[in-house]
């Protein structure tokens, strides 16, 4: 109820986009930094080279460092993204090179990749180069092949429930680590996975269909507290419920009530929303 209270009070003008800054990582020499937007999946990848003391001739050093960043793009890009969560156990990083065929399609995609800008510091010390990925459109395509769906379980013991437009799961605060004697933050993954309190399976992206996971994946992030903001998503009628708990090595799986979870999983116009991916996480700044 005080959930809802709470996302019926706050209206923003402006739509909030959930944007995660992730650590700089260096590859001989290269250093990165990652900016992620879990409301668009747009991942926005910034390598800069600095320009040796040595160098006499800024101009063929610039072009020199810009073209030795784009031919290293796999490598440099696949190290940005160890600090990105795939799901509970794995880093995007781990998926892309989980095996040989995935990493080849992922080279394809650097191969034909276009720098958004290429810069020189207005010191002369360093070159950018600034790329851009979607999660859904470009990565979840070579990170699963799959062509059918893991049905959502069944609920069969339970009273009619009403069918809902969407799912709401307000996780902004420290929770309890599965456990654990600790608590924290939940952490955003691109393949998140739900449970009850009793640590039954509710909802995972095999549970959903592989079109929608390329369209905006399985769950959408989002530190805003206004419905609208998601309304495309979730609908005008969602299911609104408040996690209980995290689970996970990179703590990104989240525990929902049994009672809550079974109010999803009984009525199949309700595992539907599963399938369909219109399932939002509110989470916490960080």
């Amino acid at each position: 109820m005080l959930i809802k209270k709470a996302l019926s009070a706050l209206v923003y003008s402006l739509f909030f986009i959930c944007i995660t800054v992730v650590p700089a990582s260096a590859v001989d020499g290269i250093t990165t930094d990652t900016q992620i937007s879990w409301t668009t999946g747009d991942i926005v990848i910034t390598a800069s080279a600095a320009i040796p003391d040595s160098a006499t001739n800024i101009t063929t050093t610039r072009f020199r460092l810009t073209e030795s960043i784009d031919r290293d793009l796999t490598e440099i890009v696949t190290n940005a993204f160890k600090a990105i969560y795939l799901d509970s156990l794995h880093t995007l990083a781990d998926g892309l090179s989980a095996n040989s065929s995935v990493m080849s399609a992922f080279d394809e995609i650097n191969l034909s990749k276009t720098r958004v800008s290429s810069s020189l510091s207005l010191n002369l010390t360093s070159v950018t180069n600034i790329y851009k990925y979607n999660i859904y459109n470009e990565l979840i395509p070579i990170l699963t092949s799959r062509k059918t769906i893991t049905a959502p379980p069944v609920e069969l013991n339970y009273e009619a429930t009403a069918a809902f437009s969407g799912i709401i799961i307000y996780a902004a605060d420290p929770l309890p680590y599965y456990g654990e004697n600790a608590s924290g933050l939940l952490q955003p993954a691109i393949f998140p996975k739900i449970f009850t309190e009793n640590m039954e399976i509710v909802a995972s992206a095999d549970m959903a269909d592989p079109k929608r996971l390329s369209e905006w994946g399985f769950i959408q992030y989002t530190e805003s507290l206004s419905q609208r903001d998601y309304e495309h998503r979730v609908g005008l009628y969602p299911f609104i419920t408040t996690a209980r708990g995290i689970f996970g090595n990179n703590r990104t799986d989240i525990l929902i009530p049994d009672e809550d979870a079974k109010k999803i999983l009984y009525n199949k116009a309700n595992r539907r929303l599963i399938e369909e991916g219109r399932i939002v996480i509110i989470i916490g700044k960080l």
